[in-house]
């Protein structure tokens, strides 16, 4: 499954982010992410994206601020290139796992090489007969940019959740630099 659009929004109502992805195949997912699950996913993301030291690969160096540096290049370079202005598209010609959004109660994790990220989103509710489930990968540009898009919608939120991957810097977003650009929406 190859990840075409992407969108999250903070639905107040129910005080959950809203994802909802478009792939290439004309296909949509939907995902209710709670703050719980924002805070534990994003952490990874930050880890595996370079921005914070990661118990789950080494560091290439012994110099912790090159490497910062260099993953903040990346993630520069990334959102430089991504499509934040294109419109989603909102009529898919296929809902896999249904209209109604899956409500992730767990989720996996798994690094990859060059910078991947494999995250499993499944839901198991109880009372429920089965669980849904879907899996994506996000390649480095995709990662950087579904991280500006949830920052985003975690301003919105008001959750107080601390973004710095710096337990000893001020509570800001590793993604400052792009604070005052008109906040996209959507990734292309």
């Amino acid at each position: 499954m190859v990840i075409h659009q992407v969108q999250v929004s903070y639905v107040v109502a129910q005080d959950r982010l809203l994802v909802r992805l478009n792939t290439r195949a004309d296909q949509e997912l939907r995902l209710w992410l709670t703050r719980r699950m924002v805070k534990n996913l994003f952490l990874h993301m930050l880890q595996a994206s370079g921005a914070s030291p990661s118990p789950l690969r080494p560091l290439a160096s012994q110099d912790g601020g090159a490497d910062r540096a260099l993953a903040k290049f990346r993630r520069m370079e990334a959102l430089q290139q991504a499509d934040f202005q294109t419109p989603f598209k909102v009529q898919a010609s296929a809902l896999p796992i249904g209209q109604e959004p899956l409500l992730a109660t767990t989720i996996h994790v798994t690094p990859l090489d060059a910078g991947n990220l494999r995250v499993g989103f499944e839901e198991k509710l109880e009372g429920s007969q089965g669980s849904r489930c879907f899996e994506v990968t996000l390649g480095p540009p995709l990662l950087h940019g579904f991280m500006h898009l949830l920052e985003l919608a975690l301003k919105e939120a008001d959750w107080g959740l601390l973004l710095s991957p710096n337990p000893d810097a001020p509570a800001s977003s590793p993604l400052d630099a792009f604070a005052s650009a008109e906040p996209p929406r959507y990734l292309n």
